[in-house]
């Protein structure tokens, strides 16, 4: 299960406090396999995240996505789902 979050942050303190945050996510986030994060900008990141399952997804909105839509610095969009395929060149 696949949860792409797109961040923009009001300042280059709140984009370096959630940096921060990331590195520590993936030993605190139920059932995550990996969180890769694109900076875009200094004020814009994208991450993606990929979870066993969807509840796995779900659990972790409490610990992480929620708390950060509290924020009103941050803007976040969360786009998720099943993955339907990955091709890798071999």
């Amino acid at each position: 299960y696949i949860r792409i979050v797109n961040l923009k942050f009001a300042s280059e303190i709140e984009a370096e406090n959630a940096s921060y945050a990331e590195h520590e996510l993936i030993n605190k986030l139920p059932g995550i396999l990996s969180i890769e994060v694109l900076r875009v900008t200094n004020l814009h990141s994208v991450v993606i995240n990929k979870f066993k399952s969807q509840k796995n997804a779900e659990e972790s909105k409490d610990i992480i996505i929620n708390k950060m839509k509290q924020n009103p610095n941050i803007k976040i969009e969360i786009f998720e789902g099943e993955r339907l395929f990955i091709k890798e060149k071999s």
